[in-house]
């Protein structure tokens, strides 16, 4: 007992020392001429926090433009580096893309600039996120670390309890499927419909799995692996029995199939509470809670992650130095990570900001129809279990696409599960050696 006590003791000092050395941690200062930086992104409010950057280092003016979301910024981006000019200083790229434009030779390697100085300052699965090999293309922007969200009244009702395991989890869909009578399912399978497959990515990830490695020059792709057919064979084996529904994410019947409740949970990244809160009916406001993503046996506690974006410095600045310390200031100041959360909804991959008070408020609409619970506390307890092994392919859009196919054919029962992602792992392998990769 004592020596689990001195454990215990040894691991709060190098926590609490941890903390205290990357809270000593100083931010680069600027010492070239003025200059102006253009800055591609779709977070709504930027102008608040791009306002006190400016007040901090007054020789570096922000062009903060709205040039689309997603895809359609990237379009653009492709084109302007294509082109040889177009392109901004700084630009949001999701975690999912950096490797795309980082294979295209369109991103500045920003550890001349002394980036891994700041390392300590982030979560660290984001830094693998931003990294290849010892080169490091941006900084890590916000995440979505998964956690799971489930309408108290109804688990109540039926007298469910909250699922630690994926064991408990599916005798939880079956308990309530019967109960009901049909009428109401667990939760929905998220996967389905166009362009969806981050959702169970994200959960292959929590299962300690992933799709793609890079060793030395060479991508290794296991799309189909054991882990990912265990993942997907759950998920099947609960649709099969209809326990959950298949709903197309983002429509009015998937929202309304939770607001009027018959979706009983959901698996909530970091930036889903914010979508219930403002999309369920107000009949929901107080009924929904929080909490940690169930577990697989045999595993430490692990969280996956779907969504979130870095900033990055193009190759086509004049200015890549101010560039970066834009990039580093706006994701590592303590009040702008608060105000991208309160007016953009990002959630922090800094610590800075996931340790801001206001971000533990829980008077917010957000937390109150939680209960009043501190939801972005179990966002970043799962953030601090997301695996750092994983990464994503240059030609990961084909894989997106390619895949809604051969999910809607599973998820129907036109091909088992198994064939399915033999299909997209075959499919995406031929695409990347045709696009030149190295791939096996």
């Amino acid at each position: 007992m004592k020596k689990l006590v001195i454990v215990v003791l040894l691991i709060s000092v190098l926590l609490l020392s941890f903390a205290a050395f990357a809270n000593t941690v100083q931010l680069p200062a600027y010492n070239g001429p003025a200059v102006t930086l253009t800055f591609w992104s779709w977070v709504p409010g930027l102008d608040h926090a791009i306002a006190l950057f400016e007040k901090a280092y007054p020789n570096i003016k922000i062009n903060w433009t709205n040039v689309g979301t997603g895809q359609a910024e990237y379009n653009k981006l492709l084109t302007a580096l294509t082109a040889g000019s177009g392109a901004p200083d700084v630009v949001q790229i999701e975690y999912d893309m950096l490797p795309t434009f980082i294979s295209y030779g369109g991103l500045v390697n920003l550890t001349k600039y002394g980036v891994n100085n700041y390392k300590s300052l982030f979560v660290p699965w984001t830094w693998d996120q931003v990294s290849q090999g010892n080169a490091v293309y941006a900084v890590p922007q916000d995440t979505g670390p998964y956690s799971f969200a489930y309408n108290k009244v109804i688990f109540d009702k039926y007298g469910l309890t909250v699922p630690k395991t994926w064991d408990e989890y599916a005798a939880d869909a079956q308990k309530l499927y019967e109960a009901s009578n049909g009428k109401i399912v667990l939760g929905n399978f998220d996967a389905g419909g166009t362009g969806n497959i981050p959702w169970l990515i994200g959960l292959v990830w929590a299962a300690g799995g992933h799709w793609w490695e890079l060793q030395g020059n060479t991508w290794v792709q296991t799309i189909n692996s054991p882990t990912t057919l265990k993942v997907v064979n759950f998920w099947g084996n609960l649709i099969k029995k209809g326990y959950i529904s298949t709903y197309a994410p983002w429509t009015t019947d998937w929202y309304n199939a939770m607001s009027e409740g018959k979706v009983a949970s959901i698996m909530s990244p970091a930036w889903m509470p914010a979508l219930l809160a403002q999309n369920l009916s107000s009949s929901n406001a107080g009924n929904w809670r929080i909490a940690p993503l169930p577990q697989w046996p045999g595993m430490p506690f692990t969280s996956g992650n779907w969504g979130g974006s870095t900033d990055a410095v193009t190759i086509q600045s004049k200015y890549p130095e101010a560039a970066f310390i834009f990039a580093l200031w706006l994701n590592t100041n303590e009040e702008a990570c608060v105000l991208d959360n309160q007016y953009g909804g990002l959630f922090p991959a800094s610590y800075a900001g996931l340790e801001a008070p206001a971000l533990h408020d829980t008077t917010t609409a957000i937390d109150q129809f939680f209960g009043g619970q501190d939801v972005n506390q179990f966002s970043f307890d799962a953030s601090k279990a997301v695996n750092t092994d994983f990464a994503w392919a240059p030609w990961l859009n084909y894989v997106y696409n390619e895949s809604s196919k051969d999910m809607n054919d599973a998820i129907s029962g036109k091909i088992t599960w198994e064939q399915a992602f033999d299909q997209l792992q075959n499919a995406s392998l031929n695409y990347a050696k045709s696009q030149g990769f190295n791939v096996k």
